[in-house]
C-alpha cells in the first residue's frame, strides 16, 4: 500500500495508533519461503536464543499481532505467519517447523488465540519436539453438533461472511475504548478487503474445520500432558466455545495452568490486555 492510500485509508483512525502501525509495516517486512511447493508469508524479529511462534486468529494475517510482536521482540526471536490457502493442517504443521529450522530454531514456544489456538493444539500432537511451551487462549473443542452447524454457516459466500465478522467485531470491542474500536474498524476492513483474497480467507475457515475433520488423525482429544509448559487462559463468558467445549479442552492437557476470566467474551485477552499481558510473561519466564 503506498503512503497516500495508507493515509487515506487511516485518516479517521486515532494518530497514535496510525503511526504505530505504519512504523511496524516501514520496520518489519515480509519475509517469504516455500516449502513443500506452499507458499509462506512471515514477519520475523528480534533477538534472542528462545523463538516465540504467534499464531493469529480467525481473519488474521501474520502482522495482525502487531502489538504483540513490538512486546515479545524485545527479548525473544518472533516469528509470525500468515495462514497459506491449503485448508489441511498436515502442510501447515510441517511449513511451521520448517520457518522456525530456516531460523535456526528446533523449538518455539507457542502462543496463540481462536483458529491459531486449535493450530497450536494440533501442532503440539504432529510435532511435539518442536513445541517447548504452549499458550492457548480463547478455544474449546468443538461438539460434533458445533460442527456441522459451522459448517453450514461456511458454506455461505464470502460476502456474507465478511459481513457477519465485521459486525461481530464490532460487537466483540463494544467495551473497548473509543481510540481501540476506531481503530480497529478500519484495520478489521484493510485485513478483510485488501489484505486477504476469497482464497485465503475460505482456506482459513477450511482448516478449523479440517482440524475436527479428522480429530483422530490429528490427536485432537488426546491428552498431552506438560508439566509447567501449558497455559490454558479462556474466559467464562465466551460465546465462540461452550463451557462443556472449554473443559473439553482442559482435558486434554492434565496438569496444564488455566486462567478463566470472568467476563471479556471471545476477545477478553484484548479487553484485559494488561493482565494477559502479565500472565504469559511470568509463564513464559517460569524454569
Amino acid at each position: 500500500m503506498g503512503l497516500s492510500s495508507f493515509d487515506e485509508l487511516y485518516r479517521d483512525a486515532p494518530p497514535e495508533q496510525r503511526e504505530l502501525l505504519r512504523d511496524f509495516r516501514a520496520t518489519h517486512p515480509h519475509q517469504h519461503t516455500s516449502v513443500n511447493g506452499v507458499a509462506w508469508e512471515y514477519i520475523a524479529s528480534g533477538q534472542g536464543d528462545q523463538a516465540v511462534l504467534i499464531l493469529g486468529g480467525g481473519l488474521s494475517v501474520g502482522e495482525s499481532s502487531f502489538r504483540n510482536i513490538l512486546r515479545l521482540e524485545k527479548r525473544y526471536r518472533v516469528l509470525s505467519p500468515s495462514y497459506p490457502p491449503v485448508g489441511k493442517m498436515g502442510p501447515v504443521a510441517d511449513g511451521l517447523s520448517a520457518i522456525l529450522q530456516e531460523h535456526g530454531f528446533a523449538r518455539a514456544h507457542i502462543i496463540r488465540h481462536s483458529l491459531g489456538a486449535g493450530v497450536g493444539h494440533a501442532f503440539i500432537r504432529l510435532q511435539p519436539d518442536r513445541v517447548e511451551k504452549l499458550v492457548l487462549n480463547a478455544f474449546g473443542l468443538y461438539t460434533p453438533a458445533h460442527v456441522r452447524s459451522a459448517k453450514l454457516f461456511l458454506k455461505l459466500p464470502v460476502g456474507l461472511l465478511m459481513g457477519y465478522y465485521r459486525r461481530a467485531f464490532k460487537r466483540l470491542l463494544a467495551k473497548a475504548d473509543d481510540a481501540d474500536q476506531r481503530f480497529y474498524a478500519i484495520y478489521t476492513n484493510e485485513v478483510m478487503t485488501r489484505l486477504h483474497t476469497p482464497q485465503t480467507l475460505k482456506g482459513q475457515f477450511k482448516l478449523l474445520m479440517d482440524i475436527f475433520d479428522n480429530a483422530d488423525e490429528y490427536g485432537v482429544l488426546r491428552p498431552v500432558e506438560r508439566a509447567g509448559k501449558v497455559l490454558l487462559v479462556l474466559a467464562e463468558d465466551d460465546k465462540g466455545f461452550t463451557a462443556e467445549e472449554r473443559q473439553a479442552l482442559k482435558d486434554t492437557y492434565p496438569g496444564a495452568q488455566v486462567h478463566s476470566f470472568a467476563s471479556g467474551g471471545h476477545l477478553a485477552a484484548f479487553q484485559r490486555r494488561a493482565e494477559f499481558d502479565a500472565l504469559v510473561d511470568r509463564f513464559l519466564d517460569l524454569p
